[in-house]
């Protein structure tokens, strides 16, 4: 039985290529697929991966979805099947984040209102990096070697507890303590919905129990700053 906290949906290329991602960042994660041959293609690359029918909510609740599982990417390869599952996943659990990618962009709406929390459209993704690299090959180019290049490099975000030294401080008292190697990204307030709010929208916004700081740096760099935030700044 898997403690992982992340289930894929999708042994397909696409669920391949963000496990293979995954892996490397050391994220714990089980792949879940309908198709036995695909998950065999799975196993043989490493993978935890399992065969279920995602239609069946004993199913799901068996791989951890309800209890244990805290993030589901759904990848399968029809948008009516990231849709069924997106609405049984979320009957299941109300606090679940869903992941989902949509083939069409027509089925975006569709997801979001079965219960998925963001929905990936590959082509758009596909389309603008496309434009970027017709339009602006020099910044693609520098942004590849440097942000996108360095191979410790990871987005985090870290959820403020109730008993962190932040809860009710202002966001220049974080600037002021932080002395790690992160880039402070934005913050989530939960208050004002799950939006970004970019950093440099002003120090002086409140930070919260239960916000969000999205944070992009090496990932002992990020654990450390994760450190400072629940505990005491003066002693990290």
């Amino acid at each position: 039985m898997t403690h992982a906290k992340l289930a894929l949906f999708g042994c397909n290329p696409m669920a391949m290529e963000v496990a293979h991602r995954l892996r490397a960042g050391d994220t714990r994660f089980v792949m879940v697929d309908h198709d036995v041959a695909l998950v065999e293609v799975a196993k043989r690359e490493g993978f935890e991966a399992r065969q279920l029918d995602y239609t069946d909510d004993a199913s799901l609740r068996a791989v951890g979805i309800g209890h244990r599982i805290e993030k589901v990417f759904c990848l399968l390869p029809e948008d009516s099947e990231n849709v069924f599952l997106s609405i049984s996943a979320r009957a299941l659990d109300a606090k679940l984040r869903i992941i989902a990618v949509c083939q069409d962009p027509q089925a975006a709406g569709k997801l979001l209102a079965a219960g998925a929390d963001k929905v990936v459209d590959p082509y758009e993704i596909s389309g603008a990096r496309t434009h970027d690299l017709i339009e602006r090959p020099e910044v693609v180019d520098l942004l590849e070697q440097t942000v996108f290049g360095h191979q410790d490099l990871n987005i985090a975000e870290i959820v403020i507890p109730p008993h962190s030294w932040l809860n009710g401080r202002p966001l220049a008292a974080l600037r002021l303590a932080t002395t790690q190697n992160v880039l402070l990204l934005g913050v989530v307030d939960v208050e004002q919905g799950m939006d970004l709010i970019f950093v440099p929208r002003g120090g002086e916004h409140k930070l919260d129990a239960q916000d969000v700081l999205v944070v992009l740096g090496p990932r002992g760099e990020i654990e450390a700053f994760r450190a400072m935030v629940e505990g005491n700044p003066k002693s990290t």
